[in-house]
């Protein structure tokens, strides 16, 4: 962590870190696992970088930044991620309803008086 003008500065910026280390929970599995910690150590450059540049505005820019982030590949993706077996099970329950409905019609064009 990078320390600017004292303690103060460090605190928020740590704070920033972990905030965004925690909301990392919001992007899919795989991409977490894969790349989580990158993400961190990156967000905390710029974060460093864009705030001992521009103070408080230029912390609010990477902010928005991965807020944006966070709504447009994150939870785009975690949506994504949970809507594979939704549909997956949604499909197959399709498939089997519109299965039985083809097994009354052949077994009633069949045999038309069996069991009735």
């Amino acid at each position: 962590m990078t320390v600017i003008n004292g303690n103060s500065v460090s605190a928020v910026l740590e704070v920033s870190r972990k905030v965004y280390a925690r909301s990392l929970f919001l992007y899919p599995n795989e991409l977490r696992r894969e790349f989580g910690a990158e993400m961190v150590e990156v967000f905390d450059e710029l974060v460093s970088e864009a705030y001992s540049r521009s103070g408080f505005p230029g912390l609010l820019r990477v902010w928005f930044s991965a807020i944006r982030e966070l709504v447009t590949i994150a939870l785009l993706g975690r949506l994504a991620e949970r809507m594979v077996p939704i549909v997956a099970v949604t499909a197959a329950l399709a498939v089997m309803v519109w299965f039985a409905g083809y097994i009354g019609y052949v077994m009633e064009t069949a045999c038309p008086g069996c069991g009735h």
